[in-house]
Formats: structure tokens, C-alpha cells, sequence
């Protein structure tokens, strides 16, 4: 095995941050015939992933050595700023890449992408749409921002942590900016909703095979619904035939009352009311629902502001 560099090295990859996710990966990639070095604070943790019998793995008890004696190097820490506190000590990378999957603001990432530049390193940042248990599925979609050499150098061993896994774009911001909008503005909310739905009709006596066989039609239109309003906030153009947002502010307020009626806070669905309430205050009743992005804050992406 040999590095960007031409020296020879010890492991395939190094995995930095033992946690549940970190030895997830390390376990994956390991299974797949890769050399894997794991190094964790707490060296403890790192020794009884390394002692739990899959071939391939080598608990490392410096920073300095993992990241010293692997081609590739992955952090998978709680934070940036918990990224950068654990390497800090490596000052020498190399050109040995590193890839960063902690959650954080955009602009984490462009600091972190600087300061491995810095240290003669190059970054490539990541994004794991999924759980610790789906490590390894080919449903499973880590998405990466940044290098495209990395990528390429690479993608074999990240498609091995993600059948699905993809570079979206070379600006190393991208990653972070659809995690920070599909698993935290997204899918946190949406799974939060569904447990505030279904605290309500399961606590009413509702069958949960009925709840379930619900869903999943709420699910199918679901996905159905979100394609059309991508398509009307990237054109402006938010005229509806079917529902307007005004009809849904009405059953929304509905249900809000019957929900706190029966002894419920229901904070996700007074949040959707409030929305569109100023969207209806703006006049936009008679639009579709998409129509709320004009009040909702932010950047138009019509205007590309």
C-alpha cells in the first residue's frame, strides 16, 4: 500500500471517532477486505472495536500514527470543532486526504477544507443520510462535496459504506448544505410530525396497522408533492388547480384545535399554521402551498439571491 505520496503505508484507511456511527464504518469497511485503523480519545473504545473479531481492524493509540500510517483518512467525531481539537496534533498530512462526516454549518466545512490545505492535506466533506445500522446497504447515500480526486481515488471504499453514496458537487460547502436542509430541516421534522400524529390517533384507540397503512399513502403523495414544489420555488410560479394554501391553512387550523382540544401541545403542526398565516396575510392565499417560500425568509432562488 502506498499514499498520494508514494510512501508505503500500514493501513487502507483510518477512522477517527469510535462512536456508534465511526464504528459502523470502520466495521463495514473492514468487512470488505480494507485495512482499517481506528483511534478514538477514549482509547478504550477503539480497542474493544478492534477486539470484537472482524479481521482488519487495528486499534491505534495515536492521532499521529492513524492518520501517519493510512492512505485515507476519516473523521467521523460529534462536531467540526471536535474534528479539529482531535487532529490538531497532526501537522504534517502529506497529501493524504481527508474526509470529514460530523454535522455542522456550510462554513465549517470551507474552514475545514483551509486548514487541511494548510497542512499540506486535501478534504473532502460528507454527509451520512442514514443510520449506523445501514452502513454497508446499497440504500444507503453518504453524500460528498468537494475534491473530485478524492473522490475517484476512492470511490470504491465509499461505496462500500453507501451503494448509493455520490459526489454532488466540487464545492465543498454542498454536502453540508443538503444536510443541514434534508436531514435537519427535512427529515427531523418530518419524522418529529409523524410522532406528534401518531401520539394523537394512537392515544384515540386508532389501529396501528390502520396508522401504518395511512402513512404509507401520506408517504406516496408525499414524494409526489415535494417534486412539484422544488418545481414551482426554482420557477416562481406557484397557481394551483388542486388545493390551494389557503384550503390547507383551514384544515391545518382545524386540526390544530382538535389536536389541543384533546390535551395536545402539537408544536410542529402550530408551526405549519403559523407559516401559513403569513403566507395568507401576504395575500397568497389562492396560490398553492408552495407559495409560503415568499414569507417564509431566506434566499429567493428564483433571483439567486
Amino acid at each position: 500500500m502506498t499514499a498520494f505520496d508514494g510512501e508505503p503505508k500500514a493501513h487502507d484507511i483510518a477512522v477517527i471517532g469510535c462512536g456508534l456511527m465511526g464504528s459502523a464504518l470502520a466495521r463495514a469497511l473492514a468487512k470488505s477486505g480494507y485495512s482499517v485503523a481506528v483511534w478514538n480519545r477514549t482509547p478504550e473504545r477503539a480497542e474493544a472495536l478492534a477486539g470484537e473479531g472482524v479481521g482488519g481492524i487495528e486499534a491505534v493509540r495515536s492521532v499521529e500514527d492513524a492518520v501517519g500510517s493510512s492512505r485515507l483518512v476519516i473523521a467521523c467525531m460529534s462536531t467540526y470543532e471536535a474534528t479539529l481539537t482531535a487532529l490538531d496534533p497532526v501537522t504534517a498530512w502529506n497529501g493524504t486526504p481527508l474526509v470529514n462526516v460530523a454535522s455542522g454549518a456550510p462554513e465549517e466545512a470551507a474552514h475545514m477544507a483551509d486548514w487541511a490545505g494548510e497542512r499540506g492535506g486535501r478534504y473532502l466533506d460528507g454527509a451520512v443520510l442514514g443510520y449506523p445500522q445501514d452502513i454497508g446497504s446499497d440504500a444507503t447515500m453518504i453524500l460528498f462535496s468537494g475534491s473530485p480526486d478524492i473522490w475517484s481515488e476512492h470511490e470504491r471504499a465509499f461505496k462500500t459504506l453507501g451503494g448509493a453514496s455520490l459526489l454532488v458537487s466540487e464545492q465543498v460547502t454542498a454536502a453540508g448544505l443538503l444536510d443541514v436542509g434534508i436531514v435537519g430541516a427535512f427529515y427531523v421534522s418530518a419524522l418529529a410530525a409523524h410522532v406528534e400524529a401518531a401520539t394523537y390517533v394512537l392515544g384515540k384507540g386508532l389501529d396501528p396497522e390502520v396508522l401504518q397503512a395511512g402513512t404509507m399513502v401520506a408517504l406516496a403523495g408525499l414524494q409526489h408533492a415535494t417534486a412539484e414544489t422544488t418545481a414551482a420555488i426554482l420557477s416562481g410560479d406557484h397557481a394551483t388547480d388542486q388545493a390551494t394554501l389557503g384550503t390547507y391553512a383551514q384544515g391545518a387550523r382545524a386540526s390544530l384545535a382538535v389536536m389541543r382540544g384533546a390535551g395536545q401541545r402539537a408544536g410542529l403542526l402550530a408551526a405549519a399554521v403559523e407559516n401559513l398565516g403569513l403566507a395568507e396575510e401576504a395575500g397568497l392565499g389562492e396560490l398553492g402551498f408552495s407559495a409560503q417560500t415568499q414569507v417564509i425568509g431566506g434566499s429567493d432562488p428564483v433571483k439567486g439571491a
